[in-house]
Protein backbone atom coordinates (compact mmCIF):
# COMPACT_ATOMS: atom_id res chain seq x y z
CA UNK A 1 0.00 0.00 0.00
CA UNK A 2 1.31 3.68 -0.87
CA UNK A 3 2.56 5.42 1.94
CA UNK A 4 0.17 8.49 1.59
CA UNK A 5 -2.89 6.52 0.84
CA UNK A 6 -1.99 4.91 4.38
CA UNK A 7 -1.56 8.01 5.73
CA UNK A 8 -4.94 9.46 4.56
CA UNK A 9 -6.41 6.31 5.75
CA UNK A 10 -4.90 6.86 9.68
CA UNK A 11 -6.14 10.15 9.21
CA UNK A 12 -9.48 9.46 8.65
CA UNK A 13 -9.36 6.84 10.94
CA UNK A 14 -7.97 8.82 13.90
CA UNK A 15 -10.72 11.85 12.76
CA UNK A 16 -13.88 9.37 13.48
CA UNK A 17 -12.36 7.35 16.83
CA UNK A 18 -12.10 11.26 18.23
CA UNK A 19 -15.60 12.42 17.16
CA UNK A 20 -16.95 9.27 18.50
CA UNK A 21 -20.60 9.88 16.44
CA UNK A 22 -21.53 10.80 13.65
CA UNK A 23 -19.99 13.67 11.49
CA UNK A 24 -20.82 14.81 8.25
CA UNK A 25 -18.32 14.05 4.98
CA UNK A 26 -17.19 17.37 4.70
CA UNK A 27 -16.58 18.05 8.42
CA UNK A 28 -14.91 14.94 8.73
CA UNK A 29 -12.19 16.64 5.58
CA UNK A 30 -12.57 19.95 7.33
CA UNK A 31 -10.63 18.20 10.22
CA UNK A 32 -8.48 15.64 8.68
CA UNK A 33 -7.27 18.83 6.22
CA UNK A 34 -8.13 16.76 3.17
CA UNK A 35 -9.53 17.48 0.15
CA UNK A 36 -13.87 15.60 0.76
CA UNK A 37 -13.43 14.02 -2.08
CA UNK A 38 -10.06 12.28 -0.89
CA UNK A 39 -11.84 11.25 2.09
CA UNK A 40 -14.82 9.78 0.24
CA UNK A 41 -12.51 7.94 -1.58
CA UNK A 42 -10.62 6.37 1.78
CA UNK A 43 -14.20 5.70 2.85
CA UNK A 44 -14.70 3.27 0.39
CA UNK A 45 -11.46 1.29 1.22
CA UNK A 46 -12.52 1.50 5.14
CA UNK A 47 -16.54 0.56 4.12
CA UNK A 48 -16.70 -2.17 6.49
CA UNK A 49 -15.54 -0.30 9.31
CA UNK A 50 -17.61 2.64 8.79
CA UNK A 51 -21.38 3.53 9.36
CA UNK A 52 -22.74 5.48 6.94
CA UNK A 53 -26.11 7.38 6.51
CA UNK A 54 -27.30 9.42 3.99
CA UNK A 55 -29.50 11.70 3.45
CA UNK A 56 -30.81 11.90 -0.42
CA UNK A 57 -33.02 14.76 -0.23
CA UNK A 58 -29.57 16.83 0.25
CA UNK A 59 -27.26 14.28 -1.23
CA UNK A 60 -25.46 14.31 2.39
CA UNK A 61 -23.56 11.73 4.12
CA UNK A 62 -22.81 11.09 7.60
CA UNK A 63 -20.14 8.35 8.91
CA UNK A 64 -19.08 7.35 12.19
CA UNK A 65 -17.03 4.32 12.84
CA UNK A 66 -18.43 1.21 14.07
CA UNK A 67 -18.30 0.46 17.62
CA UNK A 68 -14.91 -1.91 18.84
CA UNK A 69 -12.94 -1.03 15.75
CA UNK A 70 -9.44 -0.82 16.73
CA UNK A 71 -7.22 1.41 13.97
CA UNK A 72 -4.65 -1.18 14.33
CA UNK A 73 -6.55 -4.11 13.38
CA UNK A 74 -8.20 -2.10 10.37
CA UNK A 75 -4.59 -1.29 8.53
CA UNK A 76 -3.72 -5.37 8.87
CA UNK A 77 -6.77 -6.23 7.30
CA UNK A 78 -5.96 -3.98 4.51
CA UNK A 79 -2.41 -4.75 4.36
CA UNK A 80 -3.75 -8.05 4.16
CA UNK A 81 -6.11 -7.56 1.08
CA UNK A 82 -3.77 -5.75 -0.43
CA UNK A 83 -1.74 -9.53 -0.72
CA UNK A 84 -4.30 -11.42 -1.45
CA UNK A 85 -4.55 -8.86 -4.99
CA UNK A 86 -1.06 -9.20 -5.54
CA UNK A 87 -1.42 -12.80 -5.65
Amino acid sequence: MREDKLRNIIKVLECLKEAEDWLWLRECARRTGLHHSTVSRVLKEIDAFVEQSYLESFNLRMIRLKKGIDINGVIRVLEIKEKIKEI
